[in-house]
Order: C-alpha cells, then sequence, then structure tokens
C-alpha cells in the first residue's frame, strides 16, 4: 500500500514540476499556489491583490473559528497586531495638523511623572520613527508569559519601561518597538479627551467608512471576528490570550481584507496622501522606514520596485500590507492561525512580476508527525529515507523543521522520540552545530 502511495506522490510532482517551467496566467497561478500553501496548513484566511482600484484578484481560505466549523469569509474580522501602528501614526500626524500637538513635543510634555532625564529628550517624532532608544516592553519573555494575561492601567505598563536606560540616544539610531507607540495611544487619549478606541473611530473609522476596524477590547463581543490558533506538527492549538491594555496603540486593532485595502488606497494614493506629514510618513525618514511603517527600493529580477509595506505578528494572528508604489499593486494577507506571511508575500510577488516562484514545499515536520503518531518513530524514520528520494525538492526538511518537531515531543514530555528526531536531523544535516548542541544537551 505505502509503495502504490509513494509512487502516486512521485507522479503527482512530476507533473506539477512539468507545469513550472514558465510562469502561467497570472491569477490561476497565485489562486494553485494558495491553495497548495493552504492544503499544506501554511495559510488560513484571507488573501487580496489588487491592480489600482480594481480588487482583482479575493478569495478566503480555512477556517475562521475551527471547533464550530465556521468558515473564513471576506467579511471575516482578524486582529492586524503592528499594523495598528499605521493607524496610529496617521492619527498622530492628524492631531499636529488641528494643533492639538507637535511633532516635536517632547513626551514629558504630556506625561510629568516621566522621567525627566530621557523623557526631556525624546519627542513625539522620536516615538513615530521607532528613533527614541526606548527598550520594547514586548521583549521580555517573562512579561508575555504572565502580565500579557491581565489587563493593566496605562501607568503599569509604563513602568516596564519608563525608567530604563535607552538603547541609544534619540535621534541616532533605530529600533523597531512597541513603547513608542503605547505612548503616542495615550497622547492621542490626552489630547482629545477621548479613549483610544473612540478617537479611532472619530478620526479614521468613521470619515473613511471603515466600518469593520476597530479597536479590538478584551472586554468586548466583536461581531466576525476569527478565533486565533497556532499551527503545530499534527495540527491547531488555540493562541494564548493577550489582554488588549498590553498591545493597547501598538498592536491591538481588528480590520478585514477590505477595510486594509481602502486603508491602503487612501494612504497611498487617495485624498490623505495629499497631506504633507502623510507624505513624511510615507517617506524614509531612518533606516527604511517612515511614521509606523517600512519602505524601499526591492529588486524583482531585473527591475527595481519601490515597497511600502507594514505586517503584524501576534498569538493567533499575522497580517501583511504592501503597496508597489510603481506599479501601483497592493496585496494584503490575513491569517489566523500566525503563519509566516513573508512566504506568502514573495510566492505572490514573484508570479505578480513574472518571476518564476519557488517551489512550494510541505513542512517536513507535519509528514513526520502524522507517521509517528499512527506508527511511531521507528517507522517515520524508515519513511523519510523512501520519501527524501522520490520527493526531493518538494518537502521541507530543513533544520528548522526538525527542531520544531522536537520541541514539539519534548513539550509532550517524549524525550526519546524528540532525540530520534534529532538523530535523524543530525543525519540530514552534518554539518548543523543546532541540531547537534540541542542533541547533546538531550543525551548528556
Amino acid at each position: 500500500m505505502r509503495e502504490r502511495i509513494i509512487f502516486l506522490m512521485f507522479l503527482l510532482c512530476s507533473l506539477l514540476m512539468v507545469g513550472s517551467s514558465k510562469v502561467p496566467d497570472k491569477y490561476s497561478e497565485i489562486d494553485r499556489l494558495l491553495s497548495q500553501l493552504h492544503d499544506y496548513n501554511l495559510l488560513n484566511g484571507v488573501v487580496l491583490f489588487a491592480d489600482g482600484d480594481d480588487v482583482v484578484y479575493k478569495r478566503a481560505f480555512g477556517k475562521a473559528n475551527f471547533e464550530w466549523d465556521i468558515p473564513n469569509c471576506f467579511e471575516t474580522r482578524f486582529q492586524i497586531a503592528s499594523i495598528t501602528k499605521t493607524f496610529t501614526a496617521y492619527l498622530t500626524i492628524l492631531l499636529a495638523e488641528e494643533g492639538l500637538l507637535s511633532l516635536d513635543d517632547t513626551i514629558t510634555k504630556y506625561f510629568p511623572d516621566y522621567p525627566a532625564e530621557t523623557g526631556n529628550r525624546i519627542t513625539i517624532e522620536h516615538l513615530l520613527e521607532q528613533s527614541s532608544g526606548i527598550p520594547d516592553y514586548l521583549n521580555d519573555p517573562a512579561f508575555l508569559q504572565t502580565n500579557a494575561l491581565l489587563e493593566h492601567e496605562p501607568s503599569e505598563v509604563l513602568e516596564y519601561f519608563a525608567y530604563s536606560e535607552l538603547e541609544f540616544e534619540p535621534g541616532t539610531d533605530w529600533n523597531y518597538g512597541n513603547s513608542g507607540f503605547f505612548l503616542l495611544g495615550l497622547i492621542i487619549e490626552e489630547v482629545t479627551g477621548m479613549s483610544y478606541e473612540e478617537a479611532i473611530e472619530k478620526y479614521i473609522a468613521e470619515p473613511l467608512q471603515l466600518s469593520d476596524t476597530g479597536y479590538a477590547d478584551s472586554s468586548s463581543i466583536i461581531e466576525r471576528l476569527a478565533t486565533g490558533y497556532t499551527r503545530n506538527p499534527i495540527g491547531y492549538e488555540r493562541s494564548p490570550f493577550i489582554h488588549s491594555s498590553v498591545g493597547f496603540s501598538a498592536g491591538m486593532m481588528y480590520s478585514t481584507a477590505t477595510d486594509l485595502f481602502k486603508w491602503s488606497r487612501a494612504l497611498f494614493g487617495g485624498d490623505l496622501s495629499e497631506s504633507e506629514n502623510v507624505r513624511r510618513m510615507v517617506s524614509q525618514q531612518i533606516e527604511d522606514y517612515g511614521y509606523g511603517i517600512f519602505l524601499g527600493e526591492q529588486r524583482i529580477g531585473d527591475r527595481t520596485e519601490y515597497v511600502i509595506s507594514t505586517f503584524g505578528n501576534m498569538p493567533g494572528y499575522s497580517s501583511h500590507l504592501s503597496y508597489f508604489a510603481d506599479s501601483d499593486y497592493t496585496l494584503i494577507i490575513m491569517d489566523n492561525t500566525q503563519q509566516c506571511t513573508n512566504s506568502i508575500y514573495f510566492t505572490i510577488r514573484d508570479v505578480l512580476f513574472e518571476q518564476i516562484p519557488k517551489v512550494v514545499q510541505e513542512p517536513g515536520s507535519t509528514i513526520l508527525a502524522t507517521i509517528i503518531e499512527e506508527e511511531g518513530i521507528e517507522e517515520a524514520v524508515e519513511y523519510f529515507w523512501e520519501l527524501k528520494e522520490i520527493r526531493a525538492g518538494e518537502c521541507d526538511f530543513s533544520i528548522q523543521e526538525f527542531i520544531q518537531l522536537s520541541d514539539f515531543y519534548l513539550e509532550r514530555n517524549k524525550t526519546e522520540t524528540a532525540i530520534q528526531i534529532l538523530e535523524l536531523g543530525a543525519a540530514v544535516h552534518p554539518g548543523s552545530s543546532i541540531i547537534r548542541d540541542q542533541l547533546r544537551s538531550l543525551t548528556d
């Protein structure tokens, strides 16, 4: 039976390889590749692509909720994590245009109790362009494992970074983080007299008719919000909870692909783009960063494209918005299983610009875990060597896949299985010090 399955897989792979000698029709090829990613559990969400004002490809994949078997659809709302920063940045510069604040203001103007030694040197513009030098409070694993689950007053979150030593002198360097955008949210509340949620609704969502965009308050019931999951080698599991008071204005908004497209057009090609401050927002300020957004040239084949991008990653959710300024293309990816959207982005980008895309590979950790669960580790090892011969290049048996699979069984107290997985990984990647060191830590 196994030999027959192997033969059929070999035949399928051969047909796929024959068909990849040139890039076919863009949208049918994109759909084929995205379907393959979904089949391999590497995509579960919504993808939208637009040429100018016209949406030319839009499709939903997988489930918004696995427990209730509710499918994702175009109306599904996803938490967008750090894409929130683009809304916070725009609202800040809008308030500056209305005279409610100045980008040259220091943060001690709004927080008199903030340590003056650092607060007097940090301006609002430093916060916007990630050049404040304030450490990122969300980089602390202990904080994420415990305190992130709890509701916090803003002053409690400030305690995690306000008294920390700066990583560099404000304005002299760049380091991406969340602390600065947390402070911006508090400044927005201070100058408007509204909650951050109310300010987003009044100044952005209502004027731009973003009816499916808002603040993901943990105490609120949000209709059509996708549940967040994390993929593991044998399926999905519910992702850890993060209270909205922790992410706040740095990463706790939700939206749909349709609304993000409206937002993108407003910023990059609509009325908002005529504002001098918006032009500053989407222009390089320091490194490849504007205000809450990444930008710069990308080499694609024999051409160079100027790309403006923003991404979000948090437990259970990942999202990606890219605008190709020279071609007037918009690409949006939203997922509720915390996938790496970079691989999806590059796959689509290559097809759009008539490059042959990288082959979509089935995760090796999933293949091996399926056999381990059904037949045991010895059968999985034997099967691996058969599979490696006939599906070379079609399966991802990278170092990371072996590490991920080993960690999965270690977390389930199956140390012997984890050791055998690492031994297999060491045989496949004999030069890997990562696998060798982890194997030594389990066997010494």
